[in-house]
């Protein structure tokens, strides 16, 4: 009973929370949305980018995923693992080092240039799907590698020995999975793309590179058109929306069951392997080369940033310290079907949206500008729970199974039941939520941009405001700076729950 109170009254206060902006957001739209030509064109570019990056991330994990799953090499697991850097890697760090790869005087633009090829454009709308490639192919491969290994052994053992040719084995072994999983992966990072803000500030702009949130962002910041910024953020909200409902109705793979035989006996061909090897090395080129890159020009310059830069990276630690706890807390709270139902609905209001409906409501009773922490804090928490959610509640659930009975015959409940039996046995799950939750905001370019001033500046906005005054050395060192913050914020709270 009383669990599911605390459940009832964490799903409200999380709902009011989130309709708080909403409801702003309606009243200064005055219910109705006037869209002119401009309008019109970031919404079908936000769509059409998204789209894209979602039909190409699928397409290009399907044989990244196919070549893991069938090679056996040392260091496998290690590689798998460290495809999840980009999820926790701050997006303006990962823009500027595809900057370093691709840009104008990029590493691969240079190369085409000697061997006669016309250059890579990394700004506009293939600049925009680059990014978002690089963000999200690493989630689409997790996600099939996954759905592959679920494939009983004995099926690789009958294609083995039927000799097929490399075209019938696709469609005999990895087409009946493909086609269950690839369209919730498509619509997964399709929803992600619709709000990606971050990525359409530093690699789009101008008319025909504008999302919806970026123009949210111009008539705030620019134009002042609080109305204007209202309308599209309801449209914004709209779309996000309308492909989280509509992914609902996407079948879900169903787990088939073999008889646990081992592969051994499949062995790939010369062809796979060579394709495979080529697969493999390719996107670790792909993921790691900006990183690298970020590495090699920002560490020189690291020990001599100005001050301005280190109180930003202060800030930025002491939001993400505030917004993960908050976010751990009410993920514990909502460790239920029902609280992960109401704690997912911040997937389908993004940072900026929120920020904006905020900002609305919070300028008729005073300067908004000075709530900035706090709010920066909230919304960081809103955004990283659905994610700490899922960290946390297969073994909370697991917890509650196993110890509830024995905890009530022996009257060990409420918080004596909280501190002795949950907390201590979640702590590495604990560590881990933390973790992830502290380096999604101290990499968050959102809400920030709307409620930062020249007092108030975290990291990541700190580098945006170097990039655009050409002080790129300093936005490259600083970008190592956050990148270190944002792993190892990570890796000490994980550490923390590993050790307590």
């Amino acid at each position: 009973m009383a669990r599911s109170t605390v459940t009832v009254i964490s799903s409200v206060f999380l709902v009011g929370l989130l309709l708080g902006p909403l409801i702003s957001l309606i009243h200064f739209s005055g219910l109705s949305v006037s869209l002119n030509s401009s309008d019109i064109a970031a919404i079908k570019f936000t769509c059409v980018q998204a789209a894209y990056s979602a039909t190409l991330s699928t397409l290009i994990a399907i044989p990244v995923a196919k070549a893991l799953k069938r090679q056996k090499f040392f260091g496998k697991q290690f590689v798998v693992l460290i495809l999840g850097a980009p999820f926790i890697l701050p997006v303006i760090v990962a823009v500027l080092g595809l900057i370093l790869v691709f840009g104008n005087n990029g590493v691969v633009n240079n190369i085409l240039n000697l061997i006669g090829f016309a250059p890579v454009k990394i700004y506009g709308f293939w600049g925009v799907i680059l990014a978002h490639i690089f963000f999200n192919l690493p989630l689409a491969i997790r996600i099939l590698l996954q759905a592959l290994n679920n494939v009983p052994g004995e099926h690789y053992r009958l294609i083995s020995s039927l000799k097929l040719s490399f075209v019938q084995k696709f469609f005999a072994l990895d087409w009946p999975v493909l086609k269950k999983v690839c369209p919730g992966i498509w619509a997964v990072i399709f929803a992600i793309c619709l709000s990606s803000f971050s990525v359409a500030l530093t690699l789009g702009g101008g008319p025909k590179a504008t999302t919806v949130e970026l123009a949210i962002y111009q008539s705030f910041f620019y134009d002042l058109d609080f109305s204007k910024a209202a309308q599209l953020a309801l449209v914004q909200v709209f779309l996000v929306v309308s492909v989280v409902l509509c992914s609902q109705f996407i079948n879900t793979p169903k787990t088939v069951l073999g008889l646990d035989i081992k592969i051994a006996n499949y062995k790939p061909s010369f062809f796979e392997k060579i394709i495979d090897a080529l697969v493999i090395i390719g996107i670790l080129l792909f993921i790691f080369t900006p990183l690298i890159m970020i590495l090699f020009y920002g560490f020189a310059n690291i020990f001599s940033l100005p001050l301005s830069v280190f109180k930003a990276a202060s800030l930025s630690i002491q939001i993400a310290i505030l917004s993960s706890f908050m976010s751990v807390f009410f993920g514990l709270c909502l460790t239920t079907k029902m609280g992960e139902i109401f704690g997912s609905l911040g997937i389908a209001i993004s940072p900026i949206v929120m920020g904006a409906g905020t900002f609305l409501m919070l300028k008729n009773f005073g300067n908004p500008y000075l709530l900035a922490v706090p709010v920066t804090v909230v919304v960081n928490a809103l955004v990283s729970l659905p994610f700490v959610i899922r960290i946390l509640k297969p073994s909370a659930l697991e917890i509650r199974k196993e110890f509830d009975n024995l905890s009530h015959s022996i009257g060990l409940t409420g918080i004596y039941w909280v501190w002795w039996v949950y907390l201590r046995r979640l702590k590495r799950p604990i560590g881990f939520s933390l973790g992830v939750a502290a380096a999604l905001s101290m990499g968050d370019l959102g809400v920030i941009v709307l409620f930062g001033s020249g007092e108030i500046t975290t990291l990541p906005l700190k580098i945006y405001q170097l990039m655009g005054s050409y002080r790129v050395e300093e936005a490259l060192a600083s970008a190592l700076l956050l990148s270190l913050l944002a792993f190892g914020s990570f890796a000490f709270f994980d550490k923390l729950g590993r050790t307590l």
